[in-house]
């Protein structure tokens, strides 16, 4: 794969960064576009951002462009942001050697914009090609630098569908331990990227082979080759992973909640006449998965998504489902703050990774479920499954009804909710204001 070139033309959308470039060549210094552009090149797809790298130091830098929004940043290595447009200082003499010293062999490779060329000294083009990732050069080396770069490697194998190399793998086992020492917030970092890769699953199987997942998701270990019960023709883990890729790239937090939906069932297993059973799975798993991602630096918000998507996985709507039962899912996942859109994507992901079911739910049966939801949700329906919903409200309570103001009106508004549940009809102003009376007279 000699004389690679690039047409500057597919870097278009990138004029700040290519102006930035443009005068570092005139200036008579050498600098080049480097890593990730390069590689989305190489694979068809629109560089995301142009990062150069160059022979200059940042006084330099900072010299060169004077009157424009320069900022020094970085603390491993020098980097200046001019315009927002990251330039980096060679690491090492010149650019071969700053190429050497990259992660991977697929982000070691440069383009100059004076001869179009792609310099590419460690073989990253046929890496890229055939789907392999490497570290570059020594792997011990690479992770000596940033331990994150395990992480790193494995969402970059998850990026391109593809394998690990042989060596840098077993680099990864020997190492696999330093991944505990990473900040917790860069470990959450990476593990969102790699939600957002291509083949997801790939992250923790690569992960799970380098005896990296261990110091993540230990708990995920137990799932391998354990039974996944009477309904599935697969193992826990397998079932795990195929969700995780059953779910669109759009939604990173809610692959990582299929990757973990079942992560319980090993310790909630119980053998009974029937079979193995799996009983409160989804409610442990949503605690084990809460205390997981806190400890990966992910946000309270993120946890809390992310644990009661796992917690309300097993609700199912079918043509026996009634009303009733459908306004009770609605509103265990309106007190969840979870849409019933993210639920009925990870139910259908749980479906569709189900080898026995071959395929999952059909077109019909997801229909009807949205069919279910949506009548129950309709301006037209006189039901309710939030407090919201209710055609009365605190205010009435006190107002209208003599309620004083505390905890009794709270009390008495969830009751009413429940009373409607059953029977929507009673979700009239004035017929509430009775009830609510009634109640208030009770608790006397």
């Amino acid at each position: 794969m000699d004389d690679m070139r690039i047409d500057p033309a597919v870097f278009g959308a990138h004029g700040t960064a290519l102006h930035v470039l443009k005068r570092l060549c005139e200036k008579g210094v050498e600098a080049v576009v480097a890593g990730g552009a390069v590689r989305d090149c190489l694979q068809g797809r629109v560089a995301r951002e142009l990062d150069i790298a160059t022979e200059a130091s940042a006084p330099e830098i900072e010299a060169l462009f004077k009157g424009h929004r320069v900022q020094r940043v970085g603390r491993s290595f020098p980097l200046v942001l001019v315009d927002g447009v990251e330039v980096a200082t060679f690491r090492g003499e010149g650019l071969v050697a700053d190429l050497l010293r990259r992660d991977l062999t697929i982000n070691a490779m440069a383009w100059s914009p004076v001869s179009h060329r792609i310099i590419d000294p460690v073989g990253g083009a046929v890496d890229l090609k055939a789907r392999v990732v490497r570290f570059t050069g020594d792997a011990d080396a690479r992770i000596d630098e940033d331990p994150l770069r395990l992480l790193r490697a494995a969402r970059f194998v998850a990026e391109l569908s593809g394998t690990m190399a042989e060596a840098s793998l077993d680099a990864m086992t020997r190492r696999a331990d330093e991944i505990g020492g990473v900040d917790p917030h860069r470990l959450h970092h990476e593990i969102l990227k790699a939600m957002a890769a291509k083949t997801p699953s790939l992250f923790f199987e690569t992960l799970r082979a380098g005896e990296g997942l261990f110091y993540l998701f230990p708990e995920m270990l137990k799932s391998v080759g354990h039974d996944g019960g009477p309904h599935h023709d697969e193992t826990v883990w397998a079932h795990m992973m195929m969700a995780t890729n059953a779910i669109s790239h759009k939604f990173p937090l809610l692959r990582l909640a299929m990757a973990l939906h079942d992560v319980a069932k090993p310790r909630c297993a119980d053998m009974g006449k029937s079979g193995i059973r799996f009983i409160g799975h989804e409610k442990e798993g949503a605690l084990l998965v809460a205390r997981s991602l806190e400890g990966l630096g992910f946000s309270h918000r993120q946890c809390t998504f992310v644990s009661n998507s796992v917690r309300h996985h097993m609700r199912r709507i079918d043509a026996d489902t009634t009303p009733k039962a459908v306004r009770r899912i609605l509103k265990a996942l309106d007190e969840s703050g979870l849409s019933w859109r993210d639920w009925m994507r990870c139910v259908i992901a749980d479906g569709k990774a189900n080898k026995k079911r071959r395929g999952g739910y059909t077109l019909s049966e997801i229909r009807l479920m949205v069919r279910a939801v949506y009548t129950e949700m309709s301006p037209q329906n006189p039901g309710a499954f939030s407090l919201a919903q209710l055609a009365i409200t605190g205010s009435d309570l006190i107002d209208r009804g003599g309620i004083p103001q505390g905890p009794q009106v709270g009390r008495i508004l969830r009751t009413l909710l429940e009373m409607v549940m059953d029977t929507p009809e009673l979700n009239e102003r004035e017929l509430l204001l009775k009830e609510a009376a009634k109640l208030a007279k009770k608790e006397r």
